[in-house]
């Protein structure tokens, strides 16, 4: 059971640690919104297709920010414990630092199985539903572009469309291209009539087609019909695809659950994957879980502050320390998918590290008298500076000497 105190700092740490959360999605969804504009711009409803997307983007970005706002939370919610003299005076009652970490131990400990299920299904099902979205969209898209009873222009290339038929076809269809020289000049023009067509996005390239059924086609060029005419029964216009739907899921591993990894761990379960690669991305998932338990005892200690003046410091190191986690445990997986080294010693390693780092820290503001980590590192730095100054002088000071023998 948690004590006030400790019932106190759990409040505090989740309005901070929560407030965070949100702040930081709202930031990164900003980067994407641009291009989620732009691609719902010609849907025919662009205000849910939007939604839907961002709904889909939530669990890759929610990712992102629990463990930076578990971070952040935590050393702003000490530090402000500190510099009101609560910490002084609970730590003059007896309570121990290590027993006022316990709420944000807990916190971690929460967030680490909410990061599970995130990182784990919603993430891989959400990004899967977000490029399936994405590819509906740009159908509809170019859809839009070809609207019942209307002549639209796109290159040289003017667009005439019937009504809507079955399914996503459209017809009748007629297409006038103009033929240009190497001056671009126009010197004919090739008609196109058919009385069907399908509208579709190639995957790898997103180039729109249109596939024409049951068509004709002539050309006129300087004033003269070539080769007559042409019957077809199906043409494609801007290049060759297949009508069909998209993809399974499972291109790749972040498409794929935890559940579907563990299973896949000995490459029997699929084969759209090496071992090494699916075993990589699951050490992964499960260390950056694991690292949000070790979190509290790494921000506690950054967040001291025994003065009343307010410090960026731990912050500011707190988000260089996190980005460079993140870095070497994408690091490790790049060598353990690669079959450099076995998949689970790229992240366990980093993750063992810092596991020590954590121990170091916090025993060393918890159990030894002193300043704070941060505050010791700084007059340390510090204490550096003087002395190379000194050195300095002293040098300048032997060279002058030498000068004027």
């Amino acid at each position: 059971m948690m004590g006030r105190l400790n019932l106190y700092l759990f409040k505090r740490a989740s309005v901070n640690i929560g407030g965070l959360v949100v702040f930081a999605c709202c930031v990164l969804l900003l980067e994407r919104l641009l291009r989620i504009f732009e691609i719902v711009s010609n849907s025919s409803d662009p205000a849910a297709d939007a939604t839907r997307m961002i709904y889909n983007l939530l669990p890759h970005y929610l990712g992102m920010a629990v463990p930076m706002a578990l971070l952040l939370g935590t050393i702003i919610t000490i530090d402000r414990f500190s510099r009101s003299s609560e910490l002084t005076a609970a730590l003059g009652a007896g309570v121990s630092l290590f027993h006022m970490t316990k709420p944000f131990v807990v916190l971690g400990g929460f967030l680490a199985c909410l990061t599970l299920f995130i990182e784990g299904y919603m993430q891989p099902v959400g990004r899967y539903n977000y490029r399936q979205l994405v590819n509906v969209v740009k159908q509809e898209s170019f859809t839009a572009a070809l609207r019942e009873g209307t002549f639209t222009t796109v290159g040289t290339r003017t667009f005439f469309a019937g009504t809507e038929l079955a399914g996503a076809a459209i017809g009748p269809i007629f297409i006038y291209e103009s033929t240009e020289d190497n001056s671009g000049n126009q010197i004919g023009f090739r008609m196109t009539t058919a009385n069907e067509g399908r509208l579709i996005v190639q995957e790898a390239s997103n180039d729109p087609v249109l596939q024409l059924s049951s068509g004709r086609t002539y050309q006129i060029e300087n004033n003269e019909q070539l080769d007559g005419d042409l019957s077809f029964s199906s043409s494609d216009v801007t290049g060759a695809a297949s009508v069909v739907e998209f993809r399974a899921r499972g291109d790749d591993e972040r498409e794929l659950t935890s559940v579907e990894l563990f299973k896949n761990r000995k490459g029997t379960f699929l084969d759209t994957l090496t071992q090494e690669t699916n075993n990589a991305a699951l050490h992964l998932r499960v260390g950056r879980a694991f690292l949000l338990l070790l979190i509290p005892f790494i921000a506690v200690p950054f967040g001291l502050n025994y003065g009343r003046n307010p410090s960026s410091a731990g912050i500011f190191i707190g988000v260089v320390f996190l980005v460079s986690l993140q870095k070497a445990l994408e690091f490790g997986q790049g060598l353990g998918a690669s079959a450099k080294i076995p998949p689970w010693l790229g992240i366990w390693s980093v993750i063992a590290v810092v596991t020590v780092f954590a121990a170091y820290i916090f025993w060393k503001s918890a159990y030894k008298m002193g300043q704070p980590p941060l505050t010791s590192f700084a007059m340390q730095v510090a204490h550096w500076q003087k002395q190379a100054r000194t050195a300095l002088s002293r040098l300048r000071s032997k060279s002058t000497g030498v000068g004027g023998v």
